[in-house]
């Protein structure tokens, strides 16, 4: 299939957006307001990009090469136009072939990548996949005082993917480095190191937070 490019308005931001992921923004600087308004004026779609040196307020940033298009769901404006609250939705991920505008806001010629196709995966790799998120997720949601209801995960292993990698609460560059895994078995076999890797950290922290529980009554 023939790569497809474009030219597409950048958000460059401190997170990193997943394909199928929502994400709630603000927008309350002037060159993100006209961003806003002129992706509302064309197809409503921007890429967001995770910041690789600079800050997301002032002087144009460096983002990392790929990104996710963010399509815009719902905008509302408050104190007639000083913010908006916009909801985005991510689609398909995107590397930059040249930036060419940085001001007011950044634009660039993107190469859109294909829709990732669902590969053969092993039972069992599933399984353990899902294990070990189960657990973590269990533990998470202790630590934070919480209950945890049944978890479904869906059964498609891309979606899965992502699903998890929005779940994980890791470092930006680990994240972004599961955004730019071409293959989905390899970004599920990333996500069980990290899953299991945390879930000693936790499980020794759980244990902590118990010790001092009894030893305070």
């Amino acid at each position: 299939m023939a790569p497809q490019q474009r030219n597409l308005p950048l958000f460059p931001l401190n997170t990193v957006l997943f394909p199928n992921a929502t994400l709630p923004l603000q927008i309350f600087e002037d060159r993100y307001k006209e961003m806003l308004r002129d992706c509302l004026d064309s197809d409503s779609r921007f890429g967001i990009v995770l910041i690789k040196e600079g800050q997301e307020v002032g002087d144009p940033s460096t983002p990392y090469n790929v990104g996710t298009v963010a399509h815009i769901l719902q905008v509302s404006e408050i104190r007639n136009g000083a913010r908006f609250f916009v909801s985005t939705q991510g689609g398909r991920r995107f590397s930059i072939n040249n930036i060419t505008q940085r001001r007011p806001y950044m634009i660039a010629d993107v190469e859109l990548w294909d829709r990732e196709t669902e590969e053969e995966l092993v039972g069992k790799e599933l399984d353990e996949v899902k294990e070990a998120l189960t657990k973590y997720r269990s533990l998470v949601t202790g630590l934070e005082g919480g209950w945890m209801g049944e978890l479904r995960l869906t059964a498609d292993p891309v979606s899965l993917s992502y699903e998890i990698a929005g779940i994980l609460q890791i470092r930006m560059h680990e994240r972004q480095a599961l955004l730019e895994e071409s293959h989905v078995s390899d970004r599920l076999q990333s996500e069980l190191k990290y899953l299991q890797r945390d879930l000693e950290a936790l499980t020794k922290e759980v244990s902590r937070k118990m010790r001092r529980k009894f030893s305070n009554q």
